[in-house]
């Protein structure tokens, strides 16, 4: 059994650990940024129809959103480092199966087994918490930053990559880094013991995944097949029937896959915080290269290159990783439910800018840079709570389940937008006229203002922070 204590520490000096797991948070986050550019480059590569190139993302957001509360109960179990490990071997396997694949079925089976490094932030979440004599807040921020800063930077990067190398190396250069931060983190990261004791909660699990594949299909078929469709309608009932079958038998069993009990009010506001920055990332995404892009004959578009977009999309990473460190300093001076609520106004006022006036580039730039500041210290704060609220044993699986959350905010915050613009295109022009884009954005107000209102509900001693485990030799 392991015993809490406040002061056995063994391995490196906890800044060590940071260091080590920001390179595994940035490669992967990298690797996953740089996809997206070269979309269409793998698409010629392979001959493959615009519906197989969507399982290149639909599959690795399937794998890690379905696997991610799996993965942070086993941390909880078996202990955060030797479940680190596994997930490091298979996002390997998966990127060598990716840089090596000669068809698409290949290539998209990689980037299912990447989907599992979507579990690296809470696995080192729950690291850093057993290896800091606090609770780690400081160090949840940096890992937050360095991820959102390496979907950006992969993003700029894949441009030059793919002029000057093959595509396989969008694969290969993270393949390298990936298996000699796996080598590191066996040699250098302390053994901590497991935080809990029991077993894993399979029924609920095979409930969770059954419910989050059936709801996340459901969603991305909409594009296709249309909200009202019998495939989307029956997909989106079956998601309803087992989510809500996955909450009783959580409720009932004594050792749950996701512990709904714990945590309270303040647990709940992270889950909505989780979905409002998950929503606001993806909607970014989706209207700003649109806006840029669009002609001035549309009304609102500015006919700029792909460079004005990647500027735009610098901003936003830039921001978001900056500001995200900065949540415990801004914790410990404004307190954790006023800080949760302050995160949220970027949030709300980003989608107010481009609302109340066509600002042109500079209008642009300030709701890039207020989305980036929300989601940063928003998500990071949101993190935080989860350390300071649920006890040692649930770290894992909490921290875990706010990154599910997030996922289903992203996945509907694109789907959502996108269909707004879709019934709203000018006959033409090929573009959506400036209604679709009001909608969209009303609409991502609207979540972040219930966002704002979750955070209000935070007891103010609901934070504290939660013992660290002990760590075994290693």
């Amino acid at each position: 059994m392991s015993t809490p204590v406040d002061s056995v520490r063994t391995g490196p000096p906890r800044a060590a650990s940071l260091v080590l797991l920001c390179l595994i948070a940035l490669t992967y986050s990298t690797l996953e940024g740089m996809v997206a550019p070269a979309l269409p480059v793998l698409q010629s590569a392979f001959g493959a129809s615009p519906s197989a190139l969507a399982w290149v993302f639909t599959g690795l957001l399937l794998a890690g959103t379905v696997a991610s509360p799996l993965i942070g109960r086993l941390a909880d179990v078996h202990g955060p480092k030797r479940v680190l490990l596994t997930v490091l071997a298979l996002v390997a396997l998966g990127t060598l199966l990716a840089a090596l694949a000669g068809t698409m079925v290949l290539l998209a089976l990689g980037q299912v087994l990447q989907g599992f490094g979507l579990g690296f932030v809470p696995l080192s979440i729950a690291i850093l918490s057993g290896v800091s004599r606090g609770s780690g807040k400081a160090g949840v921020g940096v890992l937050i930053g360095m991820s959102g800063f390496g979907t950006v930077a992969g993003g700029l990067l894949a441009g030059p990559l793919l002029l000057a190398l093959s595509y396989r190396f969008i694969y290969w250069i993270p393949f390298g880094v990936l298996i000699l931060a796996g080598l590191l983190a066996a040699w250098l990261l302390p053994a901590t013991e497991p935080s809990a004791r029991g077993r894993i909660d399979w029924v609920g699990a095979v409930l969770l995944a059954g419910g989050l594949v059936a709801l996340l299909l459901g969603i991305t078929f909409v594009p296709t097949s249309g909200w009202g469709s019998v495939l989307v309608l029956a997909l989106l009932a079956a998601a309803v029937v087992l989510l809500a079958s996955f909450f009783v038998v959580e409720r009932r069993t004594a050792q749950p896959l996701v512990a709904l009990r714990v945590g309270g009010r303040a647990m709940v506001a992270t889950y909505v915080i989780g979905l409002a920055t998950g929503w606001a990332g993806s909607a970014t995404f989706v209207l700003l290269p649109l806006i840029v892009a669009a002609p001035p004959a549309s009304g609102y578009g500015l006919g700029e290159s792909p460079l004005v977009t990647g500027s735009l999309l610098t901003v936003f990473g830039v921001l978001g990783a900056a500001s995200a460190p900065l949540a415990a300093p801004l914790e410990r001076l404004l307190g954790a439910r006023l800080l949760l609520v302050l995160s949220c106004l970027p949030l709300v006022a980003a989608p107010l800018v481009l609302i109340l006036g066509h600002l042109g580039f500079a209008g642009l730039v300030v709701a890039a840079g207020l989305i980036g500041l929300g989601i940063g210290l928003g998500f990071s704060q949101a993190m935080n709570v989860v350390v300071g609220t649920v006890p040692a044993d649930r770290i894992g699986s909490a921290s875990s389940a706010v990154y599910v959350v997030r996922g289903v905010g992203s996945t509907l915050g694109a789907q959502v937008t996108g269909s707004l613009l879709t019934v709203t295109l000018l006959p033409g022009l090929g573009v959506s006229a400036w209604s679709g884009f009001l909608a969209a954005l009303v609409v991502s107000a609207v979540v972040a203002i219930v966002a704002a209102a979750a955070a209000g509900t935070v007891p103010r001693n609901a934070v504290a922070s939660p013992r660290p485990v002990a760590l075994a030799e290693h």
